[in-house]
């Protein structure tokens, strides 16, 4: 089934601050998010880590670390 608009999750907007998890990588940090960018069904951020781990080794070649709307998590 192909994703349509109505069922993508809603854009975090600049600034909120988020906890990055994944099962692709067992590091966790904290941060903010500075960018956001649709891909395919849902949202890619670019993140700027405040605390944990920096997650270098999933940055892209220009030091930005972006992850999928599915690792991250609001902080309240």
């Amino acid at each position: 089934m192909k994703a349509t608009h109505t069922n993508r999750p809603p854009r975090l907007p600049n600034g909120t601050p988020v906890h990055v998890r994944s099962d692709h990588f067992p590091e966790e940090c904290d941060g903010r998010i500075t960018k956001g960018c649709r891909d395919g069904g849902g949202w890619v951020y670019r993140v700027e880590v405040t605390a944990g781990d920096r997650l270098d080794a999933h940055r892209n070649h220009e030091g930005e670390l972006w992850v999928c709307d599915f690792e991250v998590q609001p902080l309240a």
